[in-house]
């Protein structure tokens, strides 16, 4: 039956994509900067991730009840998350706002954790219980930090959507052999939908995933791990983000830059800024097109995925 939720995710994805695509996204455009030839791409592919897994997970909750109270409480998390990230992408957040901002959309999952019978899940991290304190301090620091901080890590055709795409796997993987449902279907449905959106993310680019859809992603790959207690693949996986952040505190206060390069007539990048960021790192390896740093960044994500899954088995079933 689950397959049937993966299988309806990427095609209803596929076709609001599409629809998308040829209507121009949310109306807002932005500058190619890693092409010889400059061109604007469409924001907004994040829409059709966003109305596709809100719909299932709501959908699934209605047939498993048991499920109920998290499908429901998670698919509003990502609704409030979206509804800042478009508005973050029409008329611009400030840095500093976001992230309170963003703790915001915690809303759904603390107040329905009061109004359910019992804990929706068991409040602990790494064995540790917090008792009410994890339901008012730390799901609104998880969901605003990893909403905030999900998408340092792109600019690059197909970079962040595939990183997104990897995380999903490996969380889908992980419930398979929990046999937990409910991360088998929160992980899964998010997944499928995230491929379609990297087809038409691919480079060249069709279309961009935007905040409206980074900002609620991002704050659902932080909370999965937490319900079934697989927390310890979060830092090993979010590692790139995490330095990615602690770089930006530095430098940015020092220097105005960004993650591209200067693009020459065959596409290779070259380095302007030094190393301030994973990316530069990468440009400067030498010879680099904007498919080779995406590549090369997915690569350094999937050995991530795999380190994290060796922690994870070896604590969880070797100990």
């Amino acid at each position: 039956m689950l397959w049937l939720y993966f299988l309806t995710s990427f095609i209803l994805t596929a076709i609001i994509l599409f629809i998308l695509w040829k209507i121009g996204g949310i109306g807002k455009y932005v500058e190619d900067h890693n092409k010889p030839t400059p061109r604007k791409v469409a924001v907004g592919g994040g829409v059709a991730v966003i109305l596709v897994t809100t719909s299932l997970y709501i959908m699934f909750g209605m047939i498993v009840k048991s499920d109920f109270y998290i499908t429901y409480s998670v698919a509003g998390m990502i609704i409030l998350a979206f509804f800042i990230g478009l508005y973050d992408d029409l008329k611009s957040i400030r840095k500093w706002k976001k992230v309170p901002i963003l703790g915001i959309a915690a809303l759904p999952i603390v107040v329905t954790n009061f109004i359910a019978e019992a804990d929706l899940w068991q409040p602990t991290i790494l064995g540790i219980n917090f008792s009410i304190w994890y339901w008012l301090f730390i799901i609104p620091i998880v969901v605003a930090g990893f909403a905030n901080g999900g998408n340092v890590i792109a600019g690059y055709d197909g970079m962040e959507t595939g990183i997104y795409t990897l995380i999903s796997l490996l969380y889908l993987i992980i419930g398979y052999l929990l046999n937990s449902q409910i991360t088998i279907i929160l992980s899964g449905v998010l997944l499928f939908s995230l491929i379609a959106m990297l087809i038409y993310n691919w480079s060249p680019s069709k279309m961009l995933l935007g905040n409206v859809g980074s900002f609620a992603i991002s704050a659902t790959l932080g909370i999965i791990p937490l319900i079934e207690h697989f927390e310890i693949v979060l830092p090993i996986v979010f590692a790139p983000h995490i330095i990615e952040v602690l770089l930006q505190i530095k430098y940015t206060r020092k220097i105005k830059y960004d993650v591209f390069g200067d693009v020459d007539e065959k596409g290779i990048i070259h380095n302007k800024y030094g190393i301030k960021s994973i990316i530069h790192w990468i440009i400067s390896w030498g010879n680099m097109t904007e498919k080779k740093v995406t590549m090369a960044m997915l690569s350094i994500e999937a050995l991530l995925c795999a380190v994290a899954f060796f922690v994870w088995y070896t604590i969880y079933f070797m100990f």
